[in-house]
């Protein structure tokens, strides 16, 4: 009976610590902040722009585990007219709003964190386009291990809360880009991308349609300052597609339309 005594918690805790999770997000665009189970963001919008943040998630077990990323649109905010939208891009492709699941996975050795694989959007980026008035939308992401549903962890990002507590507003921006605008957009033969630098560095434009295929690429030499670069659009479906411009480890992105 004493053996039986010693033995049982024994196998109780080995059970607890099978459960223990393999995930650590931190959020880049904050000053690799670690975002716990649970925790709610809080970003600010601008009418008619763009909120992005970038996550990166660590496997912090000793053995290769793959993780896919699901989006909840809990409310977006909305008027008669037009409807803000959530998008993202992980495991190396970038996906329309109507994509909430990754439909590629991602995979980390242990100890392995998204920002150490090579290639674009690895990491979580998460982007909001606001209408043009502000208001309420909240968002919900999980990462979750492919092999096991409960190795997960999940987050909400609350835009423009009116409810959110004071000073913790934050402006999603880009040290190296700002002012990030294409024209016209909806466009349908060619369009502009317009942004200034505060540097000059080498990169590169992408042009991703809402599946996460790279259907244009070109090398960058932008300029500290103003910068304009053309886009010819005119032999490509009608749809919803992202332009991307590389910035060190990063990428701002930005929904164009073509008709």
């Amino acid at each position: 009976m004493k053996k039986l005594l010693v033995i049982a918690p024994l196998a109780f805790c080995l059970g607890m610590a099978a459960q223990q999770p393999s995930i650590q997000v931190f959020n880049t665009s904050n000053n690799y902040a670690q975002v716990v189970m649970g925790q709610t963001i809080y970003l600010t919008t601008t009418p008619a722009g763009n909120v992005q943040q970038i996550f990166d998630i660590k496997n912090t077990s000793s053995t290769t585990k793959t993780y896919n990323v699901k989006r909840y649109d809990i409310t977006l905010h909305a008027s008669a007219t037009e409807t803000a939208v959530a998008y993202f891009c992980f495991g190396g492709n970038c996906y329309g709003n109507t994509t909430t699941v990754s439909p590629n996975s991602l995979s980390l050795n242990g100890n392995t964190s998204a920002s150490q694989v090579s290639g674009s959007y690895q990491m979580l980026t998460t982007d909001l386009d606001e209408i043009a008035t502000t208001g309420l939308s909240i968002v919900k992401y999980t990462f979750i291990n492919t092999a096991t549903s409960s190795d997960s962890l999940q987050f909400a990002i609350h835009y423009s809360d009116p409810n959110a507590p004071v000073g913790t507003g934050i402006k999603s921006h880009s040290n190296d880009i700002s002012s990030f605008d294409i024209s016209p957009n909806p466009a349908s033969s060619s369009a502009v991308v317009k942004f200034n630098a505060t540097r000059t560095f080498n990169s590169e434009l992408a042009v991703i349609n809402s599946v996460g295929q790279t259907v244009i690429e070109k090398p960058l030499t932008i300029a500290e300052g103003k910068n304009k670069v053309g886009i010819e659009t005119s032999g490509l479906p009608a749809g919803i597609y992202f332009i991307s411009i590389k910035t060190g480890d990063r990428a701002i992105t930005k929904k164009l339309v073509i008709n």
